[in-house]
């Protein structure tokens, strides 16, 4: 979602929302000297909430309720008390909507209302344009929101973008739909694994194994996919994942009885265990997709030391030229592809 700050020394509202790989921020309305700073405050406040209900309604693919005008119409008239009366609306974004008009109502002149209305607008044309899948511009936030689906035509997209880089493009945390990029990333991780399982002769568990041992780094969202969940659909696998994350964000602490053995009545919890998430619960997206690019390199790691010894002896990996490390590169990610072709 958008946030939004007061910049007391530039006197303006700033608004940063995420794109991937970083952030972008823009001056959303100039603040007017009389006006005080807690109500500039008040009014980020309540524009980072308008947000973050826009940007839920496009998660919960509920954007064909958004009405924009009224929106807008809400921070430009708000419902006013009337006497120790106020109307309250049932839909939260249009109270909040409502909330922030208010707010704004309190400043000298039109200048600064103008401004608001017109960021309302610009938010909830982009909420708008992701829901038609367009990812561009403000609406490019959308890869911070997974969606409880893979959209079929933004896989193709990932899957474009992966067959032309096997190991992780820059775009796939850019320029896809989150779920759909999930998606995608695991079904090169998984195929990249048996490649190299194949390969070093070794069973995946091993795989994740030598390569965390070779890059010195822990691959917990690796392992967890290759190991724990390996004969789960990746799509099932995505879903499920951020949404045990989701949930962990939201305060739910999600329990459920042991697959197999019976519970034991003296273990002190009703026979139900724990469940965590590999995921941070802050920002699932991104340590979910971060995760999985970082398990293909571990592959590719793999594959590139067993080559390198076998085919030169007594070589130390580390020290291959550049050259090579690019030849061997290309032809690693050809057999990559013909893998997923074949599968």
């Amino acid at each position: 979602m958008t946030s939004y700050a007061h910049d007391p020394v530039a006197s303006t509202i700033v608004a940063c929302w995420p794109t991937g790989d970083g952030a972008v921020a823009h001056r959303a309305a100039r603040v007017p000297r009389a006006l005080d700073h807690s109500l500039a405050r008040r009014t980020a406040k309540a524009l980072t909430a308008l947000s973050a209900h826009l940007w839920a309604a496009y998660a919960d693919h509920t954007t064909h309720e958004i009405d924009p005008a009224a929106l807008a119409a809400a921070v430009r008239s708000p419902n006013q008390p009337v006497g120790d009366l106020l109307r309250v609306m049932e839909d939260g974004c249009a109270e909040t909507a409502h909330l922030l008009g208010r707010v704004v109502a309190r400043a000298p002149g039109r200048a600064f209302r103008d401004a608001v209305v017109a960021d309302v607008r610009a938010e909830t044309g982009a909420v708008l344009d992701a829901g038609d899948g367009v990812l561009t511009g403000r609406s490019a936030q959308a890869v911070a929101h997974p969606r409880a689906d893979a959209p079929p035509e933004q896989l193709v997209v990932a899957h474009a973008l992966l067959h032309d880089d096997p190991l992780g493009p820059p775009a796939i945390v850019t320029s896809v739909e989150p779920t759909a990029a999930a998606v995608a990333t695991l079904r090169w991780l998984r195929a990249s694994a048996a490649l190299v399982a194949e390969r070093v002769g070794h069973a995946v568990p091993d795989v994740v194994a030598l390569a965390e041992a070779i890059g010195h780094e822990d691959l917990p969202v690796a392992r967890h996919v290759l190991c724990t969940l390996a004969g789960v659909g990746a799509e099932e696998v995505v879903l499920d994942l951020l949404q045990e994350a989701v949930l962990a964000r939201q305060g739910w602490f999600v329990v459920c009885p042991p697959p197999t053995d019976r519970p034991d009545p003296d273990d002190g919890c009703g026979g139900h265990r724990a469940v965590s998430t590999v995921l941070d619960p802050l920002d699932p997206v991104s340590c979910l997709i971060d995760g999985l690019v970082r398990g293909l390199h571990g592959c590719f790691r793999v594959w590139f030391d067993d080559v390198v010894t076998r085919e030169s002896p007594g070589a130390d990996p580390r020290l291959v030229g550049t050259a090579r490390t690019a030849a061997l590169r290309g032809r690693y990610t050809d057999e990559v592809r013909a893998l997923v072709r074949r599968g």
